[in-house]
């Protein structure tokens, strides 16, 4: 009994270590300014200038080793909280003690996400474990936090975007955590992992939101039964505020204090820019695109429609914003097999998603889930497309629209269809939505193939 267990954490070893390298493959043969979002340009032998972008805020850290004396809004992109940049500024000092090429010393900084991703993709698989599934529930969650593009594409993104999102699952690990057993190391953790997240971009804050409820949760059911708790928890929270609010705020405050600028400020493209989407209908924007648009996309076989939120999340979340104007066939049709069977992917885990963590489903097919980790799961889905769906209503772009601005909402969606998809009743069902990971998979890692040697292109 104990030698089969033991090969099924295994094979799930084994998925998460192909992650790994499907990711190191994808960093090695991608340089820095390969689908990157907002980076500008680094020449450290030019010395520094102060030119927009996120490999001039890494420049920046890298020949000052301290903060902009300037109103950061003033310069694109520096706006930034600082942590990730001032990371990879260290670790390019550090590698050019032994490296005097700089051009390689300039690549190097892709090591920081690429440790990033791989913290991020152990973090899931922890936060698997925790819920106590089946091997074939375990293994389909698996292959999808593994073989996901949006995980492949962060692990080589040089801005601050897989830092931000490794801090959130860690935040989301350590407080599924806490929730079983409300220690002091627990709660710390989560406090580090989202003050520390908010120091390196800002919406890792919305995950406070769940997290706090999880708080109040655990907090009044614990004290109906032993009221001595109650000094407890007011020592935790206040512990944990005392970590988490100079960690994630100071930067913030910094700003405002020195040059007047708002907590909330967000770099805003004008209304002339070829991204704006604000004169397109709302309708249009946030329930279905034009119906012209989508036959004029079947026809031509394009990728598009990119003003309506839905479809940008189905096209960014398995291509980015890659530009596939000049492409070969093979390859568009590659990318729309991929895309579709992502989104079908994705439809059946927001159903599964709803019937595990919202009905009695699960509960009723045998999985014992946790009412803490139900609370968490949907108000932390819920909140994180609230911010985002109002975020791309305020600042009407097709970049606003950007599935990495929500790559964590792919955690709470895929534990529900590992559970939906092995207790499946009909078969047939099962087989095809097994069949259709299995294609997601392998057209995941051609499109990896794709981007690493151009392949078609």
């Amino acid at each position: 009994m104990k030698s089969a267990k033991d090969n099924k954490s295994l094979k799930l070893i084994i998925i998460l270590g192909v992650g790994i390298l499907l990711r190191l493959f994808y960093v090695v043969f991608s340089t820095i300014y390969d689908r990157q979002y907002d980076i500008g340009m680094i020449d450290i032998d030019a010395g520094h200038t102060v030119s927009g972008g996120h490999l001039a805020y890494i420049q920046y850290f890298y020949h000052n080793l301290s903060m902009p004396d300037f109103d950061p809004t003033t310069v694109y992109q520096f706006h930034h909280p600082p942590l990730h940049h001032y990371i990879c500024a260290l670790w390019m000092r550090f590698l050019g003690l032994f490296i005097k090429d700089t051009s390689l010393l300039e690549e190097s900084i892709q090591i920081i996400p690429l440790i990033c991703s791989v913290v991020t993709l152990i973090f899931l698989y922890k936060i698997i474990k925790e819920f106590n599934l089946s091997f074939r529930a375990s293994s389909f969650i698996m292959l999808i936090f593994s073989f996901h593009p949006a995980f492949i594409l962060l692990s080589g993104s040089v801005n601050n975007d897989c830092m931000a999102l490794m801090f959130t699952v860690m935040a989301c690990f350590y407080t599924i955590r806490w929730g079983k057993n409300q220690t002091y190391k627990n709660i710390i953790a989560i406090a580090l992992c989202i003050g520390l997240g908010m120091s390196t971009k800002q919406n890792v804050a919305e995950l406070a939101f769940p997290i706090g409820i999880v708080f109040l949760y655990i907090f009044f059911k614990n004290i109906r039964k032993d009221k001595k708790k109650v000094s407890l928890f007011i020592k935790q929270f206040g512990i944990f505020l005392l970590i988490a609010a100079p960690l994630g705020m100071w930067f913030y405050i910094r700003n405002l204090v020195k040059y007047d600028v708002s907590m909330l400020w967000v770099y805003e493209l004008p209304e002339d820019s070829w991204q704006y989407t604000g004169n397109v209908p709302v309708i249009n924007r946030f329930l279905w695109p034009i119906p012209s648009d989508i036959v004029d996309n079947i026809k031509n076989f394009k990728i598009g429609c990119g003003y309506n939120v839905w479809v940008s999340i189905m096209r960014t979340s398995v291509l980015g914003e890659w530009d596939m104007a000049g492409v070969a066939s093979v390859v568009k049709l590659i990318s729309v097999f991929l895309m579709l069977t992502g989104a079908v992917l994705g439809i059946f885990a927001f159903g599964s998603f709803v019937l595990t963590f919202v009905t009695r489903y699960s509960r009723n097919r045998g999985v014992h889930i946790e009412k803490t980790n139900s609370i968490f799961f949907v108000t932390a889905y819920i909140v994180t497309m609230i911010f985002y769906l109002s975020f791309a209503y305020k600042y009407p772009q097709e970049c606003s629209m950007n599935f990495r601005y929500i790559t964590i909402a792919i955690l709470f969606p895929a534990v529900g269809a590992g559970i939906c998809y092995d207790k499946m009743k009909r078969q047939i069902f099962r087989s095809v939505i097994g069949l259709c990971l299995a294609a997601f998979c392998v057209l995941s890692i051609l499109m990896t193939v794709i981007w690493c040697f151009g392949v078609g292109a």
